[in-house]
């Protein structure tokens, strides 16, 4: 369930819900006039990525639990998750910058909120994630290297939409959890993901980037294919004949189970925004295969 548990601290930050947290949604911000930052404290996974992958590095001295890339973020102080924060241990490391996924959770931060920068920077759909490169880009001093980060990832997204561009319409379900049924939905990173490697997101019609449905209307979507990320890092190992059989088994009359057209997602990078976007279609165009 490490896929679930991403997401779920994904979408609790991207909602602010945190002791003393506030509701609302903010405005995109820009960097506040600064000097560059020295000592950075990263509290979402897909932040963390990014200032690696903007050679920012260095300057983070601070992560959450889930930041576990690249091998490096595994090397910096955690300071809790986004249900439980320590501030403690987020002050010892005297940050002059921390960066954040909602505004909301610049309230958890207590008194530390009035003594350093905060910077609130959403990164939950594909254009948040584009813009979030440039944004980093400004506050950390990296603008020329967000500007052909920023190239790349769009140059992925075009190259996959040009290898798939006379692709035979397929509706695909992206589960995430099983049992209950957690999918992708529309408006989520994967929805836009799916579309770029022309496919079409089978659970579209669903109101929620990430709703739970039940297994009456997981088979109304009718995918012809199923990706199950349900198994996340072991994944690796299940066999897809044991994962065609375990929806086989529960679903004889969903085509995708049918068919025999249910694939197992190994790598959970596709599920997490961030720079490696070449890297997630392709584990995306293999599931769809």
């Amino acid at each position: 369930m490490a896929v679930l548990r991403f997401l779920r601290a994904l979408a609790i930050l991207a909602a602010g819900v945190l002791p003393g947290a506030c509701g609302g949604e903010a405005p995109r911000p820009r960097p506040a006039p600064a000097g560059i930052p020295k000592r950075v404290v990263s509290l979402a996974p897909s932040h963390t990525e990014l200032l690696f992958a903007l050679g920012a590095g260095d300057s983070v001295v601070g992560v959450t639990r889930f930041c576990d890339r690249p091998p490096e973020a595994k090397t910096r102080t955690a300071v809790g998750d986004s249900r439980s924060l320590s501030l403690e241990t987020l002050a010892a490391l005297e940050p002059d910058l921390v960066v954040i996924n909602a505004e909301g959770v610049a309230a958890a931060l207590g008194p530390m909120a009035a003594r350093v920068r905060v910077l609130s920077v959403s990164t939950d759909t594909l254009p948040q994630l584009l813009d979030a490169v440039g944004i980093l880009g400004e506050a950390l001093g990296r603008t020329d290297r967000a500007r052909t980060l920023r190239a790349s990832m769009e140059g992925a997204l075009a190259d996959a939409r040009r290898r798939h561009a006379a692709r035979p319409p397929t509706r695909v379900l992206v589960v995430v959890q099983r049992e209950p049924y957690v999918v992708a939905g529309k408006g989520s990173y994967v929805d836009a993901l799916l579309e770029a490697v022309g496919c079409t997101n089978a659970a579209a019609s669903l109101p929620d980037p990430w709703p739970t449905i039940s297994a009456e209307a997981l088979l109304q979507q009718a995918p012809d294919v199923v990706v199950d990320a349900s198994l996340g890092p072991s994944g690796r190992t299940v066999a897809e004949g044991e994962v065609r059989g375990w929806w086989a088994g529960r679903f004889p009359l969903l085509p995708a189970a049918r068919d025999g057209r249910v694939r197992a997602l190994a790598d959970e990078a596709a599920l997490r925004p961030g720079p490696g976007v070449e890297a997630a279609l392709r584990a995306l165009e293999e599931a769809v295969r």
